[in-house]
């Protein structure tokens, strides 16, 4: 069997990793190396990786200097020997057979890239999210976990995680999609996402406009390669969901959220794309994103700013 390099970046995470790591040494596949990448941690998350891992040589552990997600992701893609790479967060868990599952369906599909559902875990319950093989419902769950990679998509290509603090699993996820279409899935909820307020997922400070750069990123990445003009529909596309959907709705929760951030993220996308309106893949999505899509092309920046916060109220008091 090959080996699979487990990434699993950790920042002051000692009162959650002990269950991360139980999940990964109990892992139906045995043939794979962890790599926990230590960001500095200030806490106990040292003692508890080594404490937890001194008896398995599978199990490698490795500090830096503080510097962020994807600058761990990105040292542990260099550290990983596996033919094929995988991410866990270090405050998620998987199910046992995650690796057997997603490797097993990469070679029977013959992918360079294997996706499970994954299932968000709150207090008081746990909800499924159902992964999609077409491009533009891919692109919502751009997130680096949930997927078995071939190692060789990382390293031949020189793609690495932006050290940004938002959409770096965008940049590299939409950047193997222009790399490969060969991608299968796994119809199970292998993969376990906490859910918590402390998460950037959650965090409203101006790190939400990286996703201004992290498109651009993209969009050079397909200019380099000159994918640009085939990508053209799909690089529209993941400026139409992620900012006008993903970001819109981020900063909709920021007491300064106003008709005029509305119309800064309509110029910014429409100055790129302005015929974004057509874009083929909005007609995939339920009639509410289309009637948004369509109030945000007449211009309605003052009817949008009130539902959205109207909705926002709503989900806060709930």
């Amino acid at each position: 069997m090959n080996t699979i390099s487990i990434i699993i970046p950790c920042y002051n995470m000692e009162k959650k990793i002990e269950k991360c790591i139980d999940s990964i040494k109990n892992q139906s596949y045995k043939n794979f190396e962890a790599i926990f990448v230590d960001d500095g941690s200030t806490d106990r998350t040292k003692e508890i990786i080594n404490d937890n891992i001194k008896n398995d040589e599978r199990m490698k552990y490795f500090y830096k200097e503080n510097g962020g997600v994807a600058s761990s992701r990105n040292y542990g893609i260099e550290k990983a020997t596996g033919t094929h790479i995988c991410f866990i967060d270090s405050d998620d868990y998987v199910e046992k057979d995650y690796l057997k599952e997603l490797y097993d369906n990469l070679i029977a599909n013959n992918s360079d890239i294997s996706i499970c559902n994954f299932s968000r875990v709150y207090e008081d319950k746990i909800v499924e999210n159902k992964v999609q093989k077409d491009f533009y419902h891919l692109i919502r769950f751009p997130a680096a976990w949930n997927k078995l990679y071939k190692a060789s998509l990382f390293k031949k290509n020189n793609i690495k995680f932006p050290n940004k603090r938002m959409g770096e699993d965008l940049s590299v996820f939409c950047k193997l999609l222009m790399i490969t279409d060969k991608i299968s899935i796994v119809e199970k909820p292998l993969y376990n996402y906490i859910q918590g307020s402390t998460s950037l997922t959650h965090t409203y400070d101006d790190s939400q406009y990286d996703t201004f750069e992290i498109t651009e990123d993209i969009e050079n990445f397909a200019k380099e390669r000159n994918l640009y003009d085939k990508f053209y529909t799909k690089l529209e596309f993941i400026n139409i969901y992620h900012i006008f959907v993903a970001t819109a709705y981020r900063l909709s929760f920021r007491p300064d959220f106003s008709a005029d951030t509305i119309r800064g993220l309509d110029d910014y996308v429409s100055k790129k794309y302005p015929n974004w309106y057509k874009n083929e893949g909005i007609k995939e999505y339920p009639l509410f994103y289309r009637m948004y899509f369509k109030a945000l092309h007449w211009k309605c920046y003052k009817l949008i700013h009130i539902l959205l916060k109207t909705f926002n109220t709503k989900m806060t008091e709930s």
